[in-house]
């Protein structure tokens, strides 16, 4: 077993938005969008992701800086989008970690770019964990 982990930023409301109209207005293709009422979510989003990763480090650092990287140009886009549509941000980290003691735990932290980012588009930041 090895540690796997993705993390993505995402856009999204209760209501129901089009997150092609956000895909528009942004000018960057998401990884995946959800809507509401589609196989159970809650919530219809717009998500921009590294996709899962598996490997036996896991560096959130890293991986929530390349995601935030592509996004930072677009801080004015994202809060008008938000504005716009009512929609709340989320940077979601999702790990699994394997109980191999031989295999490191991932590193987990944010560098201060991506804290300013969210900050300035009033995100939140939510981290599950999963034993793999």
């Amino acid at each position: 077993m090895t540690n796997e982990g993705e993390v993505y930023f995402a856009l999204f409301s209760n209501s129901d938005f089009d997150p092609n109209e956000v895909t528009t207005i942004l000018g960057i293709q998401p990884t995946r969008t959800v809507k509401k009422g589609d196989l159970i979510p809650k919530q219809t989003s717009w998500e921009l992701s590294t996709g899962k990763i598996k490997a036996d480090y896991i560096d959130v650092y890293e991986m929530s800086s390349t995601i935030i990287k592509k996004l930072e140009p677009l801080t004015n886009e994202i809060i008008a989008v938000m504005k716009k549509y009512d929609l709340e941000a989320v940077l979601e980290v999702v790990l699994w970690i394997t109980s191999d003691d031989s295999k490191s735990t991932p590193a987990i932290g944010f560098e201060t770019d991506v804290i300013k980012f969210l900050s300035n588009v009033n995100a939140f930041i939510d981290i599950d964990t999963y034993l793999n």
